[in-house]
């Protein structure tokens, strides 16, 4: 019974020993130290320790992904690491990893994040969309970045004003963002930077931005202004005027919806053509297109034809009185006016810049003007025999339709007299 009792305390003895042995040889999970914060281009000490009976334990210093570091130590002392901080991305997350020295353990340490302070430098601004130019409603996006420096704050700036959060600007310390622009909107933007360091406050601005809101071009008005006219050849300028619009507008000009050239209106609203033709009456329709980066606009069509037309007030003119004649065209021009008056006892012309021109029918004859080479219909004063007669055929006409009328009449009393004399 003894022996079944020796046997057994031998062999719990051998089992603890085992274990103890076992534990002994392992690794524990080591333990990281370092500073929480430290300033730029100082040099400070991070500890890393692992306890183990191993002779010899490998320690491997970790920033994020990259490794820093590696000190194999023989000792039960702690690895010690000596790290410079030349820049703010020294800084950051540290972590320590242990291997024994037959490479069949591996642990991992604690995390410890270190921020390395340094004053505020290099403040510059980004923008969504780059450059900053867009339509009116688009989203503008704004980033303040610093090169440098630790616990910063921002502040904004329009047109050299604060700016604050409002119902149509968001502040995001370094993010500005305005999701619907309008003009008001356009200007420059700047972001402030401010940090304290060794007791002193650092404060750098970023470069101006400017922004550019567009304005789509309206649709344009055209104009066409008749320069030279010769039986042979003639040149005209077509003109295109959109009222609104942000500058630069390309406009583009097309006859008979074929194209013919571009101008680029940059510091001024309209454009302009200067067009050579063969000689003719009709030249065709003309069309305009203006663009600024949005969907075209277009004019309406203009039929430029050199016919012209006269028109009389009163119509006719009569002889002794006052007539206002309009030499009418579908264009403009510099060119003067020739009135012709052609009388049986006087032939005159007269040259004017206006179109109109008024005077006293002292004679019945007929009346014309030309204009580029281009002669109106005629329009003839009647002599004052022709207008007495004129007078006497309607005072006739208006006598002989009485006439009928009373005859008419007549004729119906007759009838219905002779009606009542047969019934009695």
């Amino acid at each position: 019974m003894m022996g079944i009792y020796s046997d057994l305390l031998f062999l719990l003895a051998l089992t603890q020993y085992a274990t103890c042995q076992k534990v002994a040889g392992q690794l524990s999970n080591p333990t990281l130290q370092g500073p929480e914060k430290v300033k730029l281009n100082e040099t400070e000490t991070i500890s890393c320790i692992a306890s183990s009976e191993k002779l010899s334990i490998l320690y491997s210093l970790y920033r994020g992904k990259t490794l820093v570091q590696v000190q194999n130590v023989s000792t039960s002392e702690p690895a010690n690491f000596s790290v410079s901080f030349h820049s703010q991305t020294d800084g950051g997350t540290y972590k320590c990893k242990v291997e024994s020295d037959d490479a069949m353990q591996t642990k991992y340490s604690n995390s410890i994040n270190i921020i390395v302070l340094a004053p505020v430098l290099g403040v510059s601004i980004t923008s969504v969309p780059d450059p900053p130019v867009l339509k009116v409603r688009d989203k503008l996006t704004l980033n303040c970045l610093v090169k440098q420096g630790s616990g910063v704050t921002y502040r904004w700036y329009f047109n050299k004003q604060e700016l604050l959060s409002n119902s149509s600007v968001k502040i995001n310390q370094s993010s500005l963002v305005i999701d619907h622009v309008d003009l008001k909107d356009a200007g420059d933007y700047q972001c402030k930077v401010n940090n304290q360091f060794n007791m002193t406050t650092f404060s750098i601005a970023s470069n101006s931005t400017e922004v550019i809101v567009k304005v789509p071009a309206s649709n344009p008005d055209i104009f066409a202004d008749v320069k030279f006219v010769n039986k042979d050849n003639m040149f005209l300028t077509i003109k295109c005027l959109s009222h609104e619009g942000t500058l630069p507008i390309v406009y583009t000009l097309y006859k008979n919806t074929h194209f013919v050239k571009d101008y680029n209106a940059e510091s001024r609203r309209e454009g302009q053509f200067i067009v050579f033709e063969s000689y003719t009456d009709k030249l065709g329709t003309f069309k305009c297109k203006a663009t600024n980066g949005f969907e075209p606009k277009y004019s309406n069509g203009l039929d430029v034809d050199l016919s012209v037309k006269l028109t009389s007030n009163p119509d006719p003119p009569i002889q002794g009185y006052q007539v206002t004649l309009n030499c009418s065209i579908t264009y403009q021009t510099t060119g003067d006016y020739t009135w012709y008056f052609v009388h049986l006892e006087n032939n005159s012309t007269e040259r004017t810049k206006q179109n109109q021109f008024t005077h006293i029918a002292s004679h019945p004859g007929r009346y014309y003007c030309s204009i580029n080479g281009q002669t109106s219909n005629w329009i003839e004063v009647l002599g004052q025999d022709s207008s007495f007669q004129t007078v006497t055929v309607a005072v006739s006409v208006a006598v002989t339709m009485l006439l009928i009328l009373v005859l008419g009449l007549t004729c119906y009393c007759i009838s219905q007299k002779a009606h009542r004399c047969n019934i009695d």
